[in-house]
């Protein structure tokens, strides 16, 4: 495996978020949140 300190994210959820934010260069942080919930930590912490 490999050691990182960034926490791994959902692919969907941050294409998601990019999307917002070329559709919506505008957008708040709340606005992004809504299409990416968090990391998606393997061990489900």
């Amino acid at each position: 495996g490999m050691a990182t300190n960034i926490p791994p994210h959902n692919l969907g959820e941050v294409v998601d978020a990019a999307c917002c934010m070329i559709d919506n260069p505008d957008a708040t942080l709340d606005e992004l949140m809504e299409h990416l919930k968090g990391p998606d930590f393997p061990t489900g912490g």
